[in-house]
């Protein structure tokens, strides 16, 4: 039934406003049915690391922005761009308004218990539970662009792309190797603190020698 819905949507909206309205809506479809089918967020994968030293998930975000940042150099390298469209990069500057919003987005993602994708697939999915993280969300962001001159003139430093200095290539190399050295942490931190199994089935019991019944997760077994 819900791929019925999203498929009458997108034709509905590809037919009334336009090819590229069209295919961003698929594109945000298939974005949320492969977020809700994985399971993928960022908050349990950092959770799990720091506390029991499961880095799956974090090994999991490494690909994820590799494979994103591949792309990126290949489109903006390239400037291959859809209807018409050149790709561009563009910079922000690195200062106390990104550090302190970067912080309380953390807190919150945390108390919150998902991050953005996270939330916004739970809400589609019908976890009503989430709804109130989702208001948190919106109303920070509401009131961040409302004071968003306050922010913008704290002190900071000018943005740095380092493709203007070694290259799209150099910069997709950095980038991957600093990916490649979080995963190799990652994997000893695993190795070293010996975290649980995620999703271990528990092994089977056998019966008391007796032969008398007993009960195991509400079941009468021999």
């Amino acid at each position: 039934m819900s791929g019925l819905l999203g498929a009458a949507l997108t034709a509905y909206v590809w037919s009334a406003h336009g090819a590229k309205p069209g295919v961003l809506l698929l594109l945000g479809l298939a974005l949320g049915i492969a977020l809700f089918h994985s399971r993928f967020g960022f908050t349990s994968a950092w959770r799990q690391l720091v506390a029991v030293g499961n880095g799956t998930g974090l090994r999991a975000h490494t690909l994820l922005l590799g494979t994103t940042a591949t792309l990126f150099a290949l489109l903006i390298g390239t400037k291959t761009g859809l209807f018409g469209s050149v790709p561009a990069p563009s910079g922000g500057p690195l200062g106390f308004g990104l550090l302190i919003g970067s912080f309380v987005f953390a807190v919150g993602m945390q108390l919150g218990g998902a991050c953005a994708s996270g939330t916004l697939f739970a809400v589609g999915s019908g976890q009503t539970s989430i709804v109130l993280t989702l208001g948190g969300f919106i109303g920070g962001a509401t009131l961040a662009a409302w004071q968003f001159d306050l922010w913008k003139d704290l002190p900071s430093l000018e943005p740095v792309v380092m493709a203007d200095h070694i290259g799209w290539f150099g910069s997709w190399a950095v980038t991957i190797l600093v990916l490649a050295a979080i995963v190799l942490v990652s994997r000893r931190v695993q190795a070293r603190r010996n975290p649980p199994p995620v999703g271990a089935v528990a092994p089977a019991r056998r019966a008391p020698r007796s032969g008398k019944p007993r009960v195991s997760e509400g079941r009468r077994t021999r």
